[in-house]
């Protein structure tokens, strides 16, 4: 039984995480983006949870920035303020009881007599000294050695007699309670004296404490002997130690009492019935309206704990929110899975947009998240900005879709957020891509996002039938989103492309400065390189624009694809100035490995100036596996064996991306044109042809996601610009020295 129950369970573990590599890099496939979906879902829900209600915590004086209505019915709590107040009126109105046991009063003077009566007694026997203080300790008083011998020796008693006797009865007359002054402060200003079935009621003043009783003594004494130090000493030692309190009172009766006066008080002044607004966008909160919303507060706070604590209906709720939300962010999965299958499969890319969406939530988040800010403040266009800036326009569309959904979601179905979050996002995302400067981003931007979600609010409030002078308010939100939107997207930005190690269009637009260090020694140590990389940038460009791929990035990626000939600028042909040829004195293997290096020389530069990684696949990629030729051939007519033309190809790896694919095919066909004598308009066309197609045929694009139409567009896009470069020369009159001079003439 055991033996088949362990096999049971090992087959299932198999199943689950199967030994075959492929199935298990199937399954860490799926469960990574599950995971990366869950742990987003969870943060979404946990940001905007039902439990927070913060949308109505308006203290008195504030603006409310949205319309608030009762959800439901509810009662109207007091003010605190006010409620104390009653409460401690009833509970003032609950009396304690004090007792008074006239049997212990009668034995409390009862001592006192049979006290004065031993000591009389005492004093008239014919003892010695010592006979009789031995005599008073017995009586277990605890009287000092001074006041026993006074008491004994002094000459009269009857002042003493007299003054314990009347001390006695002023002090338990009105009576003693066994509490501090501060306890007894807390029975009240009146407490009811019961003597018997005798009930009265006495101010609490008159009664005396036992705090207060030894300082009553002390003082009685005095005013008995004034002229007598001693004599009132031994008249506080002698009543302190006779008196006591007599009377008694049960402090935890009279607390469970008050306690459920305070509890009879009504804690509601009236209620609010459902659909009631408690106050409108833009209203200042008055007391009685700050009232209501607190009430309404506690109500739904108390409906939250009712729900956490019934157990299945907090856990419904909380599927149902993320399930919600699962379900719109299930629309950009949607789309990625069929129409972006690139970016899906990246998992560095869905980290990116899932922090992009993380970010977009949170900035919501702290916007709706605060009574005072009004919703329309939503910064709603800095998620599809950003997509459009890291990636590209429909992928930022997408998700200005994904994001006003989501916002939606988690305002409890707000159908003017939604809208207006609709509106602005998708504006934002068609227009940041074509921008090519930071301040006509930040003007461009701002404005048209100014316009749509204006257009969007003015409709919203006009269909919630708002007042003219709400709407005016709503309208100057427009303008602030948009602000927010702008400067938290050129804040977060860098940020991105610093921690995922990516570069935007914004941060390559830096790097086509003429003075970029790597350029001004281009320009300086290897002109005719510098000529050829702007040249090459140009062609990647034009070609870019012509199949829609990233024109900016090709340009740049041209611009400093052969960085790595700044090593050696000397033996590139282009920069030796009609010099000497330094390939003329190699082996040719020696010559094709000095100029392969310049790509791992290239490498090196842009690592060391910390490039962009386009511009590092640029670099490596710009050559793939291309087997060098004219060295191949040079080669094999120096050597009697056959050579291997892996040893003439570079490492590679092929372009994997179509804007290096450009570039490789603008660094060929410039060369190419370059090398014709006759540039004639129809040999260039051809020359242009034939190189494309030699790259094609040689499998050098076949990585680089360009199709043969990309390749048709982008020759037809090179041609005028080769033509333009490389047009005929006018010669001028006078000037027929030979046809060396004809080089010397301008450009026409």
């Amino acid at each position: 039984m055991f033996k088949i129950s362990l096999n049971k369970i090992t087959s299932l573990a198999r199943n689950l995480w199967p030994l075959n590599p492929q199935s298990r890099k199937f399954q860490l496939f799926w469960i990574k983006r599950v995971a990366l979906a869950g742990v987003l879902l969870l943060v979404i829900a946990n940001l905007f949870s039902p439990a927070r209600h913060d949308e109505i915590k308006l203290k008195v004086g504030a603006t409310s920035p949205r319309d608030i209505q009762a959800p439901f019915d509810f009662q109207l709590v007091k003010d605190p303020a006010l409620l104390q107040a009653q409460q401690d009126s009833a509970a003032s109105q609950v009396l304690a009881i004090v007792y008074r046991n006239p049997e212990f009063d009668r034995k409390l003077y009862s001592d006192v007599e049979l006290f004065l009566i031993n000591l009389s007694n005492l004093r008239q026997e014919d003892e010695y000294l010592s006979t009789k203080l031995a005599t008073i300790q017995s009586w277990k008083l605890n009287l000092s050695r001074g006041t026993a011998d006074l008491l004994l020796t002094v000459p009269g008693l009857y002042s003493f007699q007299q003054g314990l006797k009347d001390m006695a009865h002023s002090l338990l007359e009105p009576g003693v309670l066994p509490l501090s002054d501060g306890q007894a402060k807390m029975l009240g200003p009146e407490v009811v004296l019961r003597q018997g079935q005798d009930l009265q009621r006495v101010p609490t003043s008159r009664l005396f404490t036992m705090e207060s009783l030894p300082l009553l003594i002390k003082a009685k004494s005095q005013a008995a002997f004034p002229n007598s130090e001693p004599m009132a000493k031994v008249l506080a030692e002698v009543a302190t130690k006779l008196l006591m309190p007599n009377l008694t009172v049960d402090t935890s009766e009279v607390g469970s009492a008050r306690a459920r006066a305070r509890e009879s008080v009504s804690k509601y002044t009236g209620q609010v019935s459902k659909g009631e607004k408690i106050v409108a966008a833009y209203q200042k909160v008055d007391q009685t309206t700050a009232q209501k919303l607190h009430s309404l507060q506690l109500k739904l706070d108390e409906i939250t704990t009712v729900s956490r604590r019934s157990g299945w209906n907090y856990v419904l709720t909380l599927l149902s929110r993320l399930l919600a939300l699962g379900f719109f962010l299930g629309i950009l999965t949607f789309y990625l899975i069929n129409f972006r299958p690139e970016v899906f499969r990246n998992f560095h890319s869905l980290l990116i947009l899932a922090t992009i969406i993380l970010l977009s939530v949170l900035s919501g988040w702290l916007v709706l998240s605060r009574p005072d800010f009004p919703p329309y403040l939503l910064p709603a266009a800095l998620g599809p900005m950003l997509t459009s800036l890291m990636f590209d326009i429909p992928l930022g569309a997408v998700m200005a879709v994904t994001a006003s959904l989501l916002f939606g979601v988690v305002t409890e179905l707000s159908l003017p957020i939604t809208v207006v979050a609709l509106a602005s996002g998708s504006v934002a995302s068609f227009l940041v891509k074509g921008l090519r400067s930071r301040f006509q981003f930040i003007i461009t931007s701002f404005f048209a996002i100014t316009l749509a979600s204006g257009l969007a609010i003015a409709a919203m409030e006009y269909l919630k039938l708002s007042p003219f002078q709400q709407i005016q308010r709503s309208l100057l939100m427009a303008p602030a989103s948009a602000f927010l939107s702008i400067v938290l997207t050129l804040l977060l930005l860098p940020v991105l492309e610093a921690v995922f190690n990516t570069t935007t269009d914004y941060s390559l637009l830096e790097m086509a400065d003429p003075d970029q260090p790597l350029l001004k020694r281009l320009s300086i140590e290897a002109t005719g390189t510098f000529q050829h990389s702007l040249l090459v940038g140009n062609l990647a460009e034009v070609g870019a624009k012509a199949i829609g791929a990233n024109s900016l990035q090709a340009r740049i990626m041209g611009y400093y694809h052969d960085i790595g000939k700044l090593a050696k600028p000397d033996y590139f042909i282009e920069n030796q100035g009609g010099a000497a040829n330094r390939h003329d004195s190699l082996a040719p293997k020696m010559s094709f490995l000095v100029v392969a290096s310049h790509v791992k020389e290239g490498m090196e530069l842009a690592k060391k100036h910390r490039l962009p990684q386009v511009i590092k696949d640029a670099i490596v990629q710009h050559h793939g596996t291309t087997l060098a030729k004219y060295f191949y051939h040079k080669a094999n007519l120096s050597s009697e064996g056959k050579l291997l033309e892996g040893d003439f190809r570079y490492p590679g790896p092929k372009p994997q991306s179509k804007e290096i694919g450009l570039v490789m095919l603008a660094d060929v066909v410039e060369a190419s044109v370059r090398s014709l004598k006759d540039r004639d308009p129809k040999r260039v066309r051809r020359m242009v042809k034939a190189t494309i197609a030699d790259k094609a045929n040689e499998l050098e694009l076949d990585e680089s996601n360009l199709t043969l139409h990309d390749l048709h567009l982008a020759g037809e896009a090179f041609l005028p610009v080769l033509l333009a470069l490389f047009h005929p020369r006018i010669e001028y009159p006078g000037a027929k020295n030979g046809p060396e001079q004809k080089n010397n003439h301008p450009q026409g």
